[in-house]
Parts: structure tokens; C-alpha cells; sequence
């Protein structure tokens, strides 16, 4: 896999994940709907300054695509793709798109894994990730979209008026896709792709989530095995989700 195709399978995975009306139940896909609170700021918030404030309970669709590079890549990584310093403001549309220009990243026509930014000549709006460009469409995944918010899958005519452009890492500082052996950790591999790929310090807190259907793959070949779920998880998530469960903080 690609970079852009390992970000867009950790994008892929939460399609369908509901924006909570409270500060509750933010690993359950489902439940609580009807807000803007969610584990996507939630988990960006643990890491301390990686914006300049906490965002939970805040329009979220930037910071599900932050999530989702952080995700993939580690938090170092995933700044240096998405052209952000530490406590940056980039939890905000109109700021991610700043940081891109800033660096040349920013461009008019679209490519798997670049940053879609919604607008006007006066402001920017929305964002989402591409997934797939065919057809004279660009489709995406989004985050905080539609009614009740949640993450979604969209289409839009490459034409679409609103579509102001899209930031484009410079993907030659991804990792080379590296896949863990079972109980094996390495700093140099940090995507674990299936559940027995998970170190065994992090494995009961993804085992619990995947149980509670909190978390889930994007293929699953046999539905009563949890080993056979494909995942992709960072080794920062599971390190944010097992200091989150040690302390209590997912039930």
C-alpha cells in the first residue's frame, strides 16, 4: 500500500461514525448521536499541544482528517505532511489551508490523499480527504458532514463551485508501509495491521474497542474472528487509547 492508501483506509474505517451530543460514549459509533463532540478530538487533545487548545465539542471535520494522519503516520510524521507546527491553528479550515500554501503544497486539481477545502473568495469552510479521483468526480471521505454530523462518504463534480482546492503533502516523508509480525514491536513499523499484530501491551484496550464495535476494520473476512479484521492502526493511537483506558476513561 501507498501512503495515500493506507490514509484512506484509516479514513475508510470510521465511515459512518456519529458526532456525540456530549462528552460520553465517544467510541461507540452510534450511540449518542446528534452533536459535535467525538473521539477525534478527544485523542488529539491527549497528546497536549498539538493545537493550540483543546477542540472537543467543536466543529470537527479538520480534525478528523488530522486524526486520520496521525493515525497513520505518528504525530511527527503527520505534521510535517499536513505543513502544521506544534499548537497550531489547524484544527480551523481556513488555517489548514494557510499552512499548505505557506509551503507550495496547496493545488487546483485533486489526488488520492490530498486535503479538499470547501469555500468562498471570503472564507473556507469544510474540508474532507480525497479518496478517489474518476469520471470527472472527486470523492471523499469527510468528516462532521451531513445531518446528524458524522463521517461520510461524498461525491462532487470536479467542477463543483465551492471546491477552493487541495493541500497535498509531500508524501516522499511518509514511511515505507511496514506491516509488524506477530508481538513484535518496532519503532520503525508503527501501522499494526491486524489485532495479533498489536503489541501485547496495547492489545487488551483494541481488543476492548473492537468488542464494543468502537472499533472496527475495513475488511473482515470471517465476522466471528477479531484477528481477521483488518485495521491499520498507529502506533500512536493504540498508545493514546491505552493510557485513555488505564486511567479509566473508556468504561
Amino acid at each position: 500500500m501507498t501512503p495515500q492508501d493506507r490514509l484512506i483506509a484509516t479514513a475508510k474505517a470510521q465511515d459512518g461514525y456519529l458526532g456525540k451530543k456530549s462528552n460520553a460514549q465517544l467510541d461507540d459509533p452510534k450511540a449518542n448521536a446528534g452533536g459535535k463532540f467525538n473521539k477525534f478530538a478527544r485523542d488529539l487533545d491527549a497528546l497536549g499541544d498539538f493545537y493550540n487548545g483543546r477542540k472537543n465539542g467543536y466543529d470537527w471535520c479538520d480534525v478528523f482528517v488530522d486524526w486520520c494522519y496521525v493515525s497513520t503516520f505518528g504525530r511527527d510524521i503527520a505534521q510535517k505532511l499536513l505543513c502544521q507546527p506544534d499548537k497550531s491553528l489547524g484544527a480551523g479550515t481556513g488555517y489548514s489551508l494557510g499552512y499548505y500554501k505557506t509551503k507550495g503544497r496547496f493545488f487546483t486539481t485533486p489526488q488520492p490523499g490530498d486535503q479538499i477545502f470547501f469555500g468562498d473568495a471570503k472564507s473556507t469552510w469544510h474540508t474532507g480527504i480525497v479518496t478517489e479521483v474518476k469520471g470527472g468526480y472527486v470523492y471523499t471521505i469527510e468528516g462532521n458532514a451531513g445531518s446528524p454530523s458524522a463521517v461520510r462518504s461524498c461525491k462532487y463534480p470536479l467542477s463543483y463551485s465551492t471546491i477552493k482546492g487541495y493541500g497535498r503533502p509531500d508524501w516522499s516523508m511518509a514511511p515505507e508501509d511496514k506491516i509488524t509480525t506477530e508481538n513484535k514491536e518496532d519503532e520503525d513499523m508503527p501501522i499494526y495491521a491486524r489485532l495479533p499484530n498489536v503489541p501485547a501491551s496495547y492489545r487488551p484496550t483494541i481488543q476492548k474497542l473492537m468488542e464494543k464495535g468502537a472499533l472496527g476494520g475495513y475488511s473482515n473476512p470471517d465476522p466471528n474472528s477479531l484477528e481477521d479484521n483488518v485495521l491499520n492502526v498507529s502506533d500512536t493511537y493504540c498508545r493514546v487509547m491505552t493510557t485513555l483506558d488505564r486511567l479509566g476513561l473508556l468504561g
